[in-house]
């Protein structure tokens, strides 16, 4: 009796992504930002802060697959093939980037100006280089639709918390 099939273990690393680089890059995304999080989120702010940001893992996995199932984008390599969206992006690149510049900013004017530049950051260095990693295939979506959907989201999104921290202190 075998205990361990060798040959199927070799064929699951050699065979799959998990022996391309890119896949440990995406690994790492998913767990590298949240632990940064955790050791720089204000103590006293951290529930607000992490609902600030578990509204966008929502909000960007949802635009995700939007975009994907209507041929905006798609993503040739990722963590999971039977997964189209990706998930190490929505569920952590992009909620806690939002969420520090929520917790770091106290005014809407540095509020935006910290929006515009972490739109930039994804929308023209973080998708370019996925572009050449052959990891995300733009089709019918550009960088600088991108650039502008995030600043609108980081508004839309503050002025809906800035709304119902406004509403709970009322009742």
């Amino acid at each position: 009796m075998e205990i361990v099939n060798f040959n199927y273990l070799y064929n699951w690393i050699v065979l799959s992504s998990i022996a391309d680089p890119r896949w440990w890059l995406l690994f790492a995304s998913i767990f590298w930002p949240w632990l940064l999080w955790l050791r720089v989120v204000e103590k006293s702010r951290m529930f607000e802060v992490l609902a600030f940001g578990l509204f966008w893992a929502a909000m960007a996995t949802w635009l995700d697959i939007l975009g994907t199932e209507y041929g905006k984008w798609s993503y040739p390599f990722k963590l999971n093939n039977d997964i189209q969206t990706l998930l190490p992006a929505d569920t952590a690149v992009i909620p806690v980037m939002y969420m520090l510049l929520y917790q770091y900013t106290s005014t809407w004017k540095s509020f935006v100006i910290g929006s515009v530049i972490s739109a930039a950051v994804l929308s023209f260095i973080f998708e370019p280089l996925f572009l050449m990693l052959g990891m995300l295939d733009l089709k019918e979506w550009s960088h600088t639709k991108s650039f502008f959907a995030f600043i609108f989201l980081a508004i839309a999104t503050r002025s809906l918390f800035f709304f119902i921290k406004k509403k709970q202190t009322t009742f």
